[in-house]
């Protein structure tokens, strides 16, 4: 998690106190990627659908909401550490476009 250094301004350490940290928000994606897509017939879930179901939860619970890029880049983690997998199906943007679907690995 970011800090501020004790000399830094009173900005940055609010700024500090509202970024988030990328291990939470990968476990969060996993919980996320867990609860809807636990049973064998359901389908995985898009990155654009990890960020929707992402920031409805933060703004419900009161977390700091990373960028639609951040939440990318963590799930990529999450693959690169074989925590996630491409289900080899594809859905939709909401653009139109051609997406990978994503499953937390058993």
């Amino acid at each position: 998690m970011p800090v501020a250094r004790s000399t830094d301004p009173g900005t940055s350490h609010a700024a500090a106190r509202a970024a988030h940290n990328p291990n939470e928000v990968q476990s969060r994606i996993l919980t996320i990627l867990s609860d809807h897509t636990s049973s064998p017939d359901a389908a995985g879930i898009s990155d654009e659908g990890i960020y929707a179901l992402y920031r409805a939860k933060a703004r419900r619970l009161g977390w700091v909401i990373p960028t639609e890029s951040s939440i990318r880049s963590r799930r990529r983690e999450l693959e690169l550490a074989d925590k996630v997998y491409f289900t080899a199906e594809h859905g939709t943007t909401k653009a139109g476009n051609k997406t990978r679907l994503w499953k937390v690995a058993a």
